[in-house]
């Protein structure tokens, strides 16, 4: 059975977008998700990695809102579980952890397995991956796993490979891995 390893930030959940505006309050400014131009924005900010966290902390501590990424994400869940297993995989800190089920909860997804991980996501067993991250999806195609690369502007300088696809979409990744990732 093939096994989907789908992100959470970023992908299911635009908690950036929160990110920011807690952001923009600290500092009366007015970045947009359309700003972040790199994976690492935080640094152009002058902060530190700690500092980054301390604020996706604050995030994820006003989960309820943190709007999802698109609308109807059980049934475009559903839809990819048709393909095979789908665990959530995060790298939220265990911190979060409460805050992160209740968001699943609250938009239909607490049943959903879920999985926290430290390591590199492409040392894990999934066939292939639903996230965001550029730095995870050229790590995991190098590991010979596919990647749906969900379209971010964080993420817009990665090109498409035999192993990596840019989705705008839940329904995009379904294709993708219908079509390309089923035959390979």
């Amino acid at each position: 059975m093939l096994k989907i390893a789908l992100d959470l930030d970023g992908v299911l959940a635009d908690s950036i977008s929160v990110w920011l505006a807690i952001w923009n309050a600290l500092k009366g400014s007015s970045l947009k998700l359309e700003d972040v131009k790199s994976w690492d924005f935080w640094k152009e900010l002058g902060i530190t990695s700690g500092e980054f966290h301390r604020i996706f902390y604050k995030t994820w501590k006003n989960w309820q809102l943190i709007p999802p990424t698109e609308p109807d994400l059980v049934s475009k869940v559903s839809m990819l579980e048709e393909l095979g297993k789908v665990d959530i995989v995060t790298s939220r800190p265990k911190n979060t952890r409460e805050y992160v089920l209740k968001w699943l909860e609250r938009h239909g997804l607490g049943n959903k397995n879920i999985v926290f991980v430290k390591s590199n996501k492409s040392e894990l067993d999934y066939d292939v991956y639903i996230d965001d991250s550029p730095v995870n999806a050229e790590e995991i195609a190098s590991a010979g796993k596919h990647v749906a690369l969900y379209d971010r502007p964080w993420n817009r300088y990665v090109k498409d490979t035999d192993r990596i696809k840019r989705v705008m979409n839940l329904e995009e990744a379904y294709l993708f891995i219908k079509t390309h990732v089923l035959k390979f």
